[in-house]
């Protein structure tokens, strides 16, 4: 056993990673769904250390999977479906690494979940609570521009939105929805105003926009839409976030789980748009909470998620609509984001009692697929 425990040191040897707790889900570097945990529970990594460690690949993959440390001992994603038949196959992990991700020369620009999808530019976790985003901290993010009556080269910022595609901005059907002033998607901003904050935003002008069919503007129910982009973005820090659309998450209904709200939206109610990117952490909340909060008031039912915080200190706010809450999980070195919710409405802002609404991404991945082709 100390034999075994020291190859276990060498082969982790200095590999920092961002701690997260036990049992979180997480993803490897072969793209596979796995739980964060103590590699001595890890049979599969087990039988990969005794019986690869001299092998490169194999040690790469075995660091890459690191999640946090439990005492001396590496924390692991552990794949879920692995078979041990794996180590006996004759293909490298490398090469089933790439089979799994895809091929990123060739994927097209409509494709979900690509190799590169809600990748952070962040090497941890950030707890945060309305603060400013880093440089190319979301490189998700999108806001929506429509026309300016009173200075027509300046469009008016009202909504946010979500790159899922090289192609397509998710965002709600509210920010859509008759909108015939909406025409221009800008991506890789940080602060609006600031021509010197080290960004460089582009302005893509919409090809064509689809709102839901059942899409109710009187109680926001289906409250969801995509955009296509006349062309892919050319900034390199602006790529597509995750789109949860394999089970086990399809069916996760992410209760307690620390989610990320991002946008350029007042910083408190009826208050002035912020000028530079905030993000906020709030955890997702029961929905037997969120259907009493707003009893007599909304539909609150499984196409909702609802999140925030019982002391009202972070919220979406206006301008926020159409905005991404997305939830962040090991994959491999890094931290990968999965979009749950499109910030659809609450009340007020930030008001004690009533967490946000969000349309639940999970009701609605058959209608993003059939929308991007």
């Amino acid at each position: 056993m100390n034999f075994w425990i020291c190859l276990v040191c060498l082969v982790f040897l200095h590999n920092v990673v961002a701690q997260i707790p036990e049992g979180t889900p997480c993803y490897t570097s072969r793209n596979e769904y796995g739980l964060c945990i103590n590699i001595r529970n890890c049979e599969f990594m087990i039988r990969l250390l005794r019986t690869r460690s001299r092998d490169a690949d194999t040690v790469k993959y075995l660091r890459a999977s690191t999640c946090g440390y439990d005492g001396n001992l590496p924390m692991v994603c552990c794949p879920q479906d692995a078979s041990l038949n794996d180590l006996n196959s004759n293909e490298g992990l490398e090469e089933r690494a790439k089979k799994n991700k895809g091929d990123t020369e060739n994927a097209g620009d409509a494709q979900l979940n690509g190799p590169q999808c809600g990748i952070s530019n962040t090497t941890n976790y950030r707890v945060v609570g309305g603060v400013p985003a880093k440089l190319n901290e979301v490189p998700f993010i999108a806001i929506l521009g429509y026309r300016n009556q009173k200075n027509p080269n300046t469009p008016k910022w009202l909504c946010g939105g979500s790159l899922i595609t090289y192609r397509h901005v998710l965002t709600a059907a509210h920010c859509v929805n008759n909108r015939n002033d909406l025409y221009v998607v800008r991506l890789g901003d940080l602060n609006l105003f600031d021509d010197n904050d080290g960004a460089f935003p582009e302005n893509i002008e919409i090809s064509h926009s689809k709102v839901h069919e059942n899409y109710s503007p009187v109680n926001y129910t289906n409250d969801i839409a995509i955009v296509t982009l006349q062309r892919r973005p050319k900034n390199p820090n602006v790529w597509p976030v995750c789109i949860p659309n394999q089970q086990p998450l399809i069916s996760n209904n992410f209760v307690k789980y620390q989610a990320m709200v991002a946008g350029w939206g007042a910083l408190y109610f009826n208050g002035p748009s912020s000028a530079t990117l905030q993000l906020a952490q709030i955890p997702v909340v029961d929905q037997g909470k969120c259907i009493t909060a707003f009893a007599n008031k909304a539909v609150i039912d499984d196409r909702i998620i609802c999140a925030g915080r019982a002391d009202g200190k972070q919220d979406a706010c206006q301008g926020d609509s159409g905005g991404p809450l997305f939830w962040g999980t090991i994959s491999g070195e890094v931290i990968r984001y999965y979009q749950i919710g499109v910030v659809s409405y609450g009340f007020r802002c930030a008001e004690v009692g009533y967490p946000g609404v969000y349309t639940r991404v999970t009701k609605f991945i058959n209608w993003i697929e059939n929308n991007i082709k």
